[in-house]
């Protein structure tokens, strides 16, 4: 028996899962003691948590309690159950959590912490107390329990560099200090184990692009660029972390000059690799509202129409669905459909009278204005320019709308 749970061992060790599994399942289909069937459902919890399965964990561990209820007083079965409890929590949809997992993720925890002062996995314990903490919104004991965790021991390789990483997040979303954040991410870069899967890195690369967003566009642009060239890279398979990667990079690329053909081909990257929502997706609108921008910074008229009329399906509740409209109408007109650009913006219109807004973009009459000129309605053309005008902020260059304005005046007297 002790070859085969050197086995399972090792196979857990090297993400072996399925074979752990069915080794664990073998054995616990030969004759053994009680003692041995409660350690084979002690790996077979571990199997089910490491295979996002904490209901089927917990099952295990609850019947380790009824069959063998000594065993389950240690601090690593402890720790598996607190962990299942977490891990439970963490994974179930928005709105349907239930709080008391996190509840008895947290006591568990405190428990070990307390009569287990010595426990050789003591740094995992505290950050995944400081995890549960963060979900539940304590910020301060949670970053109390990170920093712990970096003074204790662990046989968790990476755990320093998933420390420095929480702290870096909590740095940046909950106290709004972009330095700090900075200083805690890079050390999660450098003290994470070359040995470990670096795709783990990819998450770390991405937050440090939006730390530097705002003042330093450059390393900002440099950072997402290599989270998704680890996340390209051969040893990472994740597809949802090569998306999030392919969608950071191209919206910083967007904001670029001349790298337009960049930013399409990422994003039709991501497409090619994300899995395709059946209803709204937040994500997938906003990938074609930005392949709507490229395109049409590319003259690809057409399909910068067709990429922005998919962002408003794939979003009815667009919340800058009125600036959408105009990019839509933009497009018409630039290819010299001056008909379906009218409609847009009637489009446009509709839309904001729907939320009881009032459009303020003067430059939506102004192309309005522009459509309805080509196809010689000089009237509402006229009403349209004017309106322009009316809306135009100070400062403003008027001088084209000006004279388009006065063009329909006379065009618009009667013979």
């Amino acid at each position: 028996m002790k070859e085969q749970t050197q086995a399972i061992e090792t196979f857990i060790a090297k993400g072996d899962i399925k074979k752990a599994d069915v080794l664990v399942a073998r054995l616990l289909r030969a004759e053994i003691s009680e003692r041995e069937r409660s350690d084979l459902l002690g790996f077979r919890a571990r199997i089910r948590l490491l295979s996002a399965r904490p209901d089927d964990a917990i099952a295990d561990l609850t019947t380790i309690r009824e069959t063998s209820p000594a065993m389950t007083n240690s601090g690593s079965l402890l720790e598996l159950l607190a962990d299942c409890y977490a891990a439970r929590y963490e994974l179930s949809s928005v709105g349907f959590s239930d709080r008391n997992d996190a509840e008895q993720a947290l006591v568990i925890y405190e428990q070990i912490i307390e009569q287990f002062r010595e426990y050789e996995n003591l740094g995992w314990v505290y950050s995944q107390l400081g995890r549960v903490l963060l979900a539940t919104n304590q910020i301060e004991q949670a970053v109390e329990c990170f920093r712990q965790a970096l003074f204790c021991p662990s046989h968790i390789r990476a755990l320093t560099a998933y420390c420095y990483e929480r702290l870096g997040f909590i740095a940046f979303y909950e106290q709004r200090n972009s330095q700090q954040s900075l200083t805690f991410l890079n050390k999660a870069v450098h003290t994470y184990p070359s040995s470990e899967d670096q795709a783990w890195l990819v998450q770390v690369h991405i937050l440090r692009s939006r730390v530097l967003r705002d003042s330093e566009p450059d390393a900002a642009l440099h950072a997402a660029e290599t989270a998704l060239s680890i996340a390209s890279s051969s040893s990472s398979e994740n597809k949802l972390t090569l998306s999030e990667a392919l969608f950071t990079v191209a919206e910083f690329l967007l904001k670029r000059d001349g790298r337009e053909k960049d930013v399409v081909n990422h994003l039709q990257r991501f497409l090619q690799v994300s899995k395709r929502p059946l209803g709204v997706d937040v994500t997938w609108s906003r990938v074609h509202e930005m392949l709507g921008d490229a395109h049409f910074k590319l003259g690809q008229y057409p399909s910068a129409i067709d990429a922005y009329r998919t962002a408003l399906d794939l979003n009815p509740y667009h919340p800058w669905e009125i600036s959408v409209y105009y990019r839509i109408a933009r497009s018409h007109y630039q290819q010299g459909s001056f008909d379906e650009a009218v409609a847009a913006i009637d489009q446009l219109l509709s839309a904001a009278q729907a939320e009881d807004q009032e459009v303020q973009d003067y430059r939506v009459f102004d192309v309005l204005g522009n459509a309805l000129f080509a196809l010689e309605r000089y009237d509402t053309a006229l009403q349209a320019y004017e309106t322009a005008l009316e809306k135009a902020p100070p400062n403003t260059d008027l001088s084209k709308i000006e004279k388009y304005c006065e063009f329909a005046r006379e065009l618009n007297q009667p013979l």
